[in-house]
C-alpha cells in the first residue's frame, strides 16, 4: 500500500495515527505549490481537532495536546530538535512542518505501516523545515553551527508571545470581522499571498476545534454519575458555544478561549504575556456582579495552570502578570493576586509564573509575591520595570513606551510581546572566546574555532589579551547574526504561522504573515553561556599574570591545556584570585564590561545583516552541559566542570554575604537579552527575618538589580533527597531560567545546585 492508495480510506491494519500522518502528508502534497498561507491553513484543517487530546473529567476547560503525533504543522517555537546538527536525522520537536524521524522504529506495528512510514520519512528528508533551512547554509556557516566552536546552532525557530488582550477583546467572531474587512480590501494582494484566505479557515479551525470539545463535553456530561462533573462539563460546552457565537462574555470563556488559542497557536511551548491584562476586566466584572466568587477564580486559575503543566514544555511555559503601561492595571491587579494564589495550591515546575513590577504599582503585589514564593519554592519570578525598561530600549532600538511590551520568554530570553520574534536559534559559548584567544584563534584541541589573533607572545599586555578577546567575540557575533538572518529569508517561503501572525501587530494591516513583512521587528538572540567563568578568567589573568606577574601567559596556558595536572599552586592562585558575586569592584566591572561589549558586538553584527536586534542572554541552564564539553577555564575551574548560570556567581564563591552579592549583580548593563540571577534561600532566614530580606532586595531593585530568581529550601532536605529521592518529590529548585523537581535532574546539576551559597 502506497500514500496515493491510502487517501479517503479506512483500513483495518493501519493505527490512526499512521493514517493520520498520510493523510497530513497527502494534503500537503497537494498543496504544496499554494501560497505559504493556504498551505498552512489547509494542513492545519486536516490537524485539527484529529490531533487534540481528549477532555478528562478533572478538567474545568476543554483543550490538550495529544500524546504522540507523527507529523504536523509545528508551533511558532522550535523548527529543529535540540540535538547535533551533524546528525543526518532529528526526532521530534522541530517546528514549522515537522516529522518525528524515528517513526519507523516508534510507530510501525505491521510491515504495511513499516512501508508507509518509510514512504514519508523518505518525504520528509526533503520537505521538513528544518532540513530545508540546513540546506540554505553557505558551507561556512554549515561547519561553525555545526561544531562544538564559539557558536553552535541547535534549533532554527522563534518564539511570540501574542496579543491575548486583544483576542479577547475581539473574540472569535471580531478576529473574523477583522479579516474579512481586510481581505475585501486588498482582493488583488490576497489571491497572490492568500494571507487572509488562509487566515480565515485558520479561525474556522478554531471554531471547529471548540466544536469538537462542545460536542465531546456534552457526551461526557450525559454519562457523567457525580453530579459536580457533570455541572462542570456542561459549563465547559456553555463556554465553548459562547465563544464560537461571541466574543467572551465571562470569566470563564475569556480563559477557555486564551487556553485553546496558546495551545493551536504554541503547541507544547505555551506563552501567556499579560494575562492579567487579557482577563482582567471579565474577572473585575464577574465578581462585582456576584457571578463568581474568589475561592471560583483561583479553581479556574488553577485548573488553568494543570493544564499549562500536562501540556506544556517544561523548561518553558511562562504566564506574564503585572509591569507598566497595563491599560487597566486595577483590573489587572485583581487577577494578578488570585494568579498568585493560583500558584501557591499548584505547586508544579509550569507555567513559571512572572512579575513584573515597578515604583508606581500596587505594593501588595510584591509582598503577596514574597509569600506565595515562600510557599511556592520558586514562583513567582521577580522582574524590576524600572530597570529593564530603559536597557530593552537601548538594545532593541525602540521606545520606552514600546520597550513596556517586553516579555521574558521561555528561559528568560526578552522579546516584544506582539510586536516581534525572539529567534532562539544560537548558543554562544563565552569562555571559548577567550580559549581561541589564547590560542591564536585555535581550542585547545587545536581545531580552528575563530580569527588569528597573535600568538601568547604577543599578547604582553592586558589591553592586548582583551583586544583579541573581542575579535572573537565580534567573529561569533557575525556568525550567530548570520544565522538569524538565514532564517529570515527561508521562512516567509515555507510557513505562515497563521495563528501567531493574527495577533501580531501590524500582520493584519500590512496584509502579510509574521515572516513576510507583517512584524514590525524581526530580531534573534543568542544563548549566551559561561559570562562569569569568562568575566572571572580575565580579572584572575589581568591580577596573576599582568599586574602581580605570579605566572606567565604560557605557563597559564599549558596550565589550562594539561588541565592543571600537577599544576596544584596555580589552580591555587586562579581560585583565590578576586570572584563575581562578592561586591569587588574590578570582578564585577569586568562581568558589567563583558555583558556591555558582547551585547554591542552582537548588535552591530545584527544590524549589519538586517536584524532590526541582535542580543545575548545569560538565562539558559544549557550551561551546564556547555561546561561539561569545554576545557578548563583560568578561574580556575576544570575541564567538564559545569558553568555558572545567568547573572550568578559560579556555585559556591559568593563567600561575602547575600548583601555583597546583591551589590555585584545589581551592576550588570540592563542593555542585554535577558540575564537570571538565581538566589537560594533558607527557610529560615525567608520566614524568620523577612523583613530584612524584602528590604535587602528593595535595596538591590533601587540600586538597578534586574531581576530575582529565588529558590527557598533547605540544605538537609537537598541533601537528603540525593540519598531518598522517593521521600522529596515536593522539592523544587530554580536551575538556569527553569525549574525542576529536585530529584529529577542530573546528579551533576544536583550537586552543583548543593554547592550554591545558601542565605
Amino acid at each position: 500500500m502506497s500514500l496515493s492508495d491510502m487517501t479517503g480510506q479506512q483500513d483495518s491494519g493501519i493505527s490512526p495515527l499512521v493514517a493520520q500522518a498520510v493523510e497530513f502528508t497527502n494534503t500537503y502534497k497537494r498543496h504544496r505549490h499554494d501560497p505559504a498561507a493556504i498551505r498552512e491553513a489547509m494542513c492545519l484543517k486536516q490537524q485539527y481537532p484529529a490531533l487534540m487530546g481528549e477532555i478528562r473529567m478533572e478538567d474545568w476547560f476543554a483543550g490538550r495536546r495529544p500524546g504522540e503525533r507523527i507529523v504536523y504543522a509545528g508551533s511558532i517555537w522550535w523548527a529543529a530538535f535540540p540535538g547535533h546538527l551533524h546528525k543526518p536525522l532529528m526526532e521530534g520537536k522541530q517546528g514549522g512542518y515537522v516529522f518525528d524521524f524515528a517513526a519507523v522504529r516508534r510507530f510501525a506495528g505491521n510491515p504495511q505501516e513499516k512501508k508507509l512510514l518509510e514512504e514519508l520519512t523518505e518525504f520528509w528528508r526533503q520537505e521538513a523545515t528544518i532540513l530545508k533551512m540546513i540546506r540554505s547554509w553557505d558551507d561556512e556557516l554549515a561547519h561553525e553551527l555545526s561544531q562544538p566552536g564559539q557558536i553552535s546552532g541547535y534549533s532554527n525557530g522563534f518564539s511570540l508571545a501574542l496579543d491575548l488582550d486583544r483576542l479577547v477583546q475581539k473574540g472569535i467572531p471580531g478576529l473574523k470581522e477583522d479579516i474579512l474587512s481586510r481581505k475585501l480590501a486588498a482582493e488583488d494582494t490576497d489571491s497572490e499571498t492568500g494571507f487572509f484566505t488562509g487566515l480565515l479557515i485558520a479561525v474556522e479551525v478554531l471554531e471547529e476545534v471548540c466544536r469538537h470539545y462542545e460536542a465531546q463535553a456534552r457526551d461526557l456530561a450525559r454519562k457523567a454519575v457525580n453530579p459536580d462533573e457533570r455541572c462542570r462539563l456542561e459549563e465547559i460546552a456553555r463556554s465553548l458555544a459562547g465563544i464560537i457565537a461571541h466574543s467572551p462574555e465571562s470569566f470563564r470563556e475569556a480563559v477557555q478561549l486564551v487556553w485553546l488559542y496558546v495551545l493551536v497557536s504554541g503547541g507544547k511551548h505555551l506563552e501567556a504575556w499579560g494575562l492579567d491584562v487579557a482577563l482582567g476586566d471579565l474577572y473585575a466584572h464577574d465578581m462585582d456582579r456576584g457571578a463568581i466568587t474568589e475561592e471560583e477564580g483561583v479553581g479556574m486559575l488553577a485548573s488553568l495552570w494543570r493544564l499549562f503543566h500536562e501540556n506544556g514544555e517544561a523548561a518553558t511555559c511562562r504566564i506574564g502578570i503585572g509591569g507598566k503601561g497595563r491599560r487597566n492595571g486595577e483590573h489587572a491587579d485583581r487577577v494578578a493576586l488570585i494568579a498568585m494564589e493560583a500558584t501557591k495550591r499548584h505547586k508544579q515546575v509550569t507555567p513559571q509564573l512572572m512579575l513584573r513590577f515597578h515604583k508606581g504599582q500596587n505594593p501588595l503585589l510584591l509582598k503577596t509575591a514574597y509569600d506565595t514564593i515562600h510557599e511556592s519554592c520558586t514562583y513567582p519570578l521577580l522582574y524590576n520595570d524600572d530597570a529593564i525598561i530603559p536597557g530593552i530600549a537601548r538594545i532593541f532600538g525602540v521606545s520606552e513606551n514600546t520597550a513596556e511590551r517586553y516579555h521574558p520568554l521561555g528561559c528568560g530570553e526578552y522579546m516584544l510581546a506582539g510586536l516581534s520574534p525572539s529567534m532562539l536559534d544560537t548558543n554562544w559559548n563565552i569562555p571559548k572566546a577567550l580559549e581561541a584567544a589564547l590560542h591564536d584563534g585555535l581550542d585547545a584541541e587545536g581545531n580552528r574555532i575563530g580569527p588569528c589573533t597573535g600568538s601568547i607572545s604577543s599578547l604582553d599586555t592586558f589591553g592586548k589579551l582583551y583586544e583579541a578577546f573581542t575579535k572573537q567575540v565580534r567573529f561569533a557575533a557575525d556568525l550567530s547574526a548570520r544565522a538569524y538572518q538565514k532564517i529570515r529569508e527561508v521562512y516567509p517561503r515555507e510557513c505562515a504561522f497563521l495563528y501567531a501572525s493574527l495577533l501580531t501587530d501590524d500582520c493584519l494591516e500590512r496584509g502579510r504573515s509574521a515572516f513576510d513583512g507583517g512584524m514590525r521587528y524581526i530580531g534573534g538572540c543568542a544563548m549566551g553561556h559561561g559570562f562569569t567563568n569568562a568575566a572571572d578568567s580575565l580579572t584572575a589573568i589581568r591580577q596573576l599574570v599582568y599586574r602581580e606577574r605570579r605566572m606567565t601567559l604560557a605557563q597559564l596556558v599549558s596550565a589550562l591545556d594539561a588541565d592543571f595536572e600537577n599544576q596544584e599552586p596555580l589552580r591555587k592562585l586562579l581560585l583565590n584570585a578576586p570572584k563575581y558575586g562578592n561586591n569587588h569592584p574590578e570582578a564585577d566591572e569586568t562581568l558589567a564590561m563583558l555583558y556591555k561589549d558582547i551585547n554591542r558586538a552582537a548588535r552591530e553584527a545584527g544590524l549589519t545583516v538586517g536584524l532590526d536586534f541582535h542580543t545575548v542572554s545569560s538565562v539558559n541552564p544549557g550551561g551546564y552541559g556547555m561546561g561539561f564539553g569545554s576545557g578548563a577555564t583560568a578561574d580556575g575551574r576544570k575541564k567538564g566542570q559545569p558553568y555558572a548560570i545567568g547573572n550568578s556567581p559560579t556555585s559556591g564563591f559568593d563567600r561575602n554575604g547575600l548583601t555583597a552579592l546583591l551589590q555585584s549583580a545589581a551592576k550588570v548593563d540592563p542593555a542585554n537579552g535577558g540575564a537570571v540571577t538565581n538566589f537560594k534561600l533558607s527557610r529560615e532566614f525567608f520566614t524568620g527575618e523577612r523583613a530584612k530580606l524584602e528590604a535587602l532586595f528593595s535595596a538591590f531593585f533601587a540600586k538597578g538589580g534586574l531581576q530575582a530568581n529565588i529558590t527557598v529550601v533547605n540544605k538537609q532536605d537537598l541533601e537528603a533527597a540525593l540519598e531518598r529521592p522517593d521521600q522529596y518529590p515536593h522539592v523544587l529548585v530554580r536551575v538556569g531560567g527553569w525549574t525542576a523537581r529536585f530529584i529529577d535532574l542530573e546528579r551533576g546539576i544536583q550537586e552543583d545546585i548543593i554547592r550554591r551559597t545558601m542565605y
